[in-house]
């Protein structure tokens, strides 16, 4: 049997029977075809909007107004103005990761971390090293600078800090603005040595756009040549209060420190070798600072102290006050 081309194999035969029927679409086949195209073009809309949407917030850069000064303590920078990021930014996320990782280098060779609160940025304190002064402190010891207010009233008392600039406290530090001490081993018996100094800043913008423009930063070799900062990140979160940020640090002593004569902070004497802090910085991923989330705890509870910075922020921190102890 022979086959026919695949063109004419479906011609008819001398007769005319057998020929193959050519039709249309249907009326319900137009209409379904047609349904699936007003849903995909739909779609492509929408995924366009969300999109266009997701690029504009992510990626919106603006001018911001501080108060005189702030641009000088924070960079070493003349005036007032500055262009920056406004938070959710996923790129700034980035380099907070990035600065978050030398911070925890940093910690890996350190021998002591003091967190310190601060109430402004009326000063400078970034030293590279602190001069003991024997006459106060004869036969020094680091290891007798058991928590952040005793470190505090070291370095007023040896002339690195103004009395007042940085706030004492015991458990959570209530402030907005904190600096970080990391101190490495040191070849002298008369000072200590500084290998970084990290700041954590939020700012209340003046004039518009209003809202807080938050800065966190690492300086090692601090001097009047050198003012800038060797890491840092930035965002600022429109229609943000600073104090939407309530905690920056708490601090946990030793157990041993327990004593019926101190019984205000017994809620935070649960370390059982070594101190250690929690640390919060924000995160630029978050659209505010503010979080509606505010859980309650009871008097009895640490938690009553900082519940309320939980899921604000993924930059969540816990750092031994001693590392190499």
């Amino acid at each position: 049997m022979t086959l026919l081309p695949p063109s004419n194999r479906w011609q008819s035969s001398v007769g005319g029977g057998n020929r193959r029927a050519i039709r249309g679409f249907s009326f319900s086949e137009l209409l379904m075809a047609a349904a699936i195209a007003v849903c995909v073009l739909t779609v492509a809309v929408i995924a366009f909007r969300v999109v266009s949407q997701s690029s504009n917030r992510y990626g919106q850069y603006t001018k911001i107004h501080l108060p005189s000064g702030a641009l000088f303590t924070l960079y070493g920078l003349g005036g007032t103005d500055l262009q920056t990021w406004v938070a959710p930014n996923y790129g700034r996320v980035a380099q907070a990761e990035l600065l978050r990782d030398t911070f925890y280098e940093d910690i890996s060779h350190a021998t002591a971390v003091y967190c310190l609160a601060r109430t402004g940025r009326d000063e400078i304190v970034r030293p590279t090293s602190i001069d003991i002064d024997q006459g106060l402190y004869p036969n020094f010891d680091a290891r007798t600078l058991g928590t952040p207010d005793v470190f505090r009233d070291f370095l007023e008392q040896n002339g690195i800090a103004d009395a007042g600039f940085f706030f004492g406290y015991r458990g959570a530090a209530g402030r907005t603005n904190l600096s970080i001490f990391i101190l490495q081993p040191s070849t002298s018996e008369t000072a200590l040595s500084v290998r970084a100094v990290y700041e954590l800043d939020l700012i209340a913008t003046e004039g518009t756009p209003t809202g807080t423009y938050v800065s966190v930063r690492r300086y090692d070799n601090y001097s009047a040549q050198n003012r800038a900062p060797t890491d840092y990140y930035d965002v600022f979160y429109p229609e943000s209060d600073p104090a939407d940020f309530p905690v920056t640090a708490v601090h946990f002593e030793l157990s041993r420190r327990l004593a019926p004569s101190d019984t205000a902070y017994d809620l935070f004497k649960v370390a059982p070798e070594k101190p250690f802090y929690f640390l919060w910085w924000p995160d630029p991923a978050a659209p505010v600072l503010a979080n509606d989330s505010n859980p309650t705890y009871g008097g009895g509870d640490p938690r009553s102290a900082y519940g309320q910075m939980g899921s604000r922020t993924s930059f969540f921190l816990v750092v031994p006050m001693f590392p190499a102890l």
